[in-house]
């Protein structure tokens, strides 16, 4: 069973006034620190969606060398969450790929334990369509969807996520693994985020 990860690095960091992603944290940056984790799981492959414009220096070179690592330049990025997460989708079609995981490149405490409890749920439950993490009520990245749901993810328009579709009666299709510790899905969105983060890092 192929399993890839779709890494959202596309986004605009609005909220934040400068590109989060190359926020510094000690020597490295904060969106190359759950692609590192990313690229040490069990996930095969991993797909770095980015706007056509950024210089990935915030990725370091060993990173890049990985040769799980696979950088995607989405053009229309632009237009929303679900452009960047077609890019995605598209790709791991390409690749024959049996689900991808959507990961979010602003999220710096996920472990590979998390990606490996996701996949193993996913492979003891194959006529699951998602298995998703919770904190709470709340459905939250990290997600692995099977291929089954490519075309419904296809279909997504605008600044919507993949969480567009987890919800109401769809959720009794799939698993849901609860997070005991809000740290570990903690996303970073603003300054106060981040001034957060360098306490708890």
């Amino acid at each position: 069973m192929k399993i890839v990860g779709v890494y959202l690095a596309a986004g605009n960091s609005s909220r934040m006034g400068s590109h989060k992603l190359a926020l510094p944290v000690g020597t490295k940056t904060l969106g190359s620190l759950a692609l590192d984790t990313a690229l040490q799981s069990s996930l095969e492959e991993v797909y770095v969606i980015s706007k056509v414009n950024d210089k990935m220096d915030w990725i370091p070179a060993r990173l890049k060398k990985n040769k799980k690592c696979k950088i995607i330049k989405c053009t229309t990025s632009q237009d929303g969450q679900s452009e960047s997460l077609r890019c995605g989708i598209e790709e791991a079609q390409e690749n024959d790929a049996a689900g991808v995981m959507v990961l979010l490149a602003d999220q710096p405490f996920i472990t590979t334990q998390m990606i490996a409890g996701l996949i193993d749920c996913m492979k003891t439950n194959p006529s699951a369509k998602f298995v998703a993490t919770t904190i709470g009520q709340a459905i939250t990245p990290p997600v692995l969807f099977s291929s089954s749901m490519y075309s419904d993810l296809l279909e997504l328009r605008g600044d919507k996520g993949a969480r567009a579709i987890l919800r109401g009666s769809f959720l009794q299709k799939g698993r849901l693994l609860p997070c005991t510790d809000k740290r570990l899905v903690f996303d970073i969105d603003t300054k106060e985020d981040y001034e957060v983060f360098k306490t708890t890092y």
